[in-house]
């Protein structure tokens, strides 16, 4: 994948880019490129084989500029608007995971017309009642100089090699420890104070997204319960859902060939 920075709005956005197929827009969440790491993975990689994968980084997040306006996922909403202007976007298909996914679904309801089709990996974004979003910030806190707690809510096994490369204990180097840190800082914007996570009237606003929708969740999914699955399922019109077993929700980064599989056979 190639780097670039894009001007938007006099701010600067690190962009990727990848593949060379049909393109799609992907807008990451926190244990994935532009969160945890700087670079492209597995599963972005098994994308770009078939696709032209754009991964904007969120305002804050590995090169891009902090944007000091950003206060909700509305204004996250419309920095991700200007982004897509900037990249002379007009209607693209999109991938959304984690609070990307949250606001790959905004972006959906509210400006239905520049969305094609519509992934949903492990989202946030709902109000489900009895099963709540899990405390992401709490968990990160460390305990007797362990964070266990989170890399257990993130990965379905929080003791893999997997988990503990992802979200050591100790950072090893300043670049990952500046990493956690921006995007931390980042959804703390949106995503810190109540409503934690989610948009209480996003449910009900699903309907207006009209087009294909597919949600891809981690069976073991302790972050975003898989009811909230069920629930973007229910609320968009024309959705299916592809429970991968025995995955948390990193799914992306525990089974990337599965869910690479899945979304090119559903946007193909």
């Amino acid at each position: 994948m190639s780097l670039r920075d894009l001007d938007v709005q006099g701010r600067s956005v690190q962009v990727y880019e990848g593949g060379s197929g049909a393109p799609v827009l992907y807008l990451h969440g926190v244990a994935d490129m532009h969160g945890l790491s700087a670079k492209s993975y597995a599963f972005h990689d098994a994308l770009a084989e078939k696709f032209r994968v754009i991964a904007p980084a969120h305002p804050g997040c590995v090169g891009s500029d902090e944007d000091n306006s950003l206060e909700s996922i509305d204004d996250l909403l419309f920095h991700t608007l200007e982004v897509m202007d900037a990249l002379e976007i007009e209607k693209i298909d999109v991938i959304g995971n984690c609070v990307g996914g949250w606001l790959a679904a905004e972006l959906a309801v509210r400006n239905p017309e520049r969305v094609g089709n519509l992934v949903l990996i492990g989202a946030s974004g709902l109000f489900v009642s009895g099963e709540p979003i899990g405390d992401l910030f709490m968990a990160v806190q460390p305990l007797n100089g362990k964070i266990d707690d989170v890399r257990d809510m993130v990965f379905a096994d929080g003791n893999s090699d997997l988990a503990q490369e992802w979200i050591p204990d100790q950072v090893v180097d300043k670049e990952q420890g500046m990493l956690r840190y921006k995007v931390f800082r980042c959804i703390a914007r949106f995503g810190f104070k109540p409503p934690y996570f989610y948009d209480q009237k996003l449910v009900d606003r699903l309907y207006r997204f009209r087009g294909n929708a597919l949600i891809v969740w981690g069976g073991n999914d302790k972050f975003v319960p898989v009811s909230h699955a069920s629930a973007y399922e229910d609320g968009l019109a024309n959705a299916s859902v592809e429970i991968i077993d025995g995955c948390g929700h990193a799914v992306q980064l525990e089974n990337p060939s599965a869910v690479a599989e899945k979304i090119t056979k559903f946007l193909e």
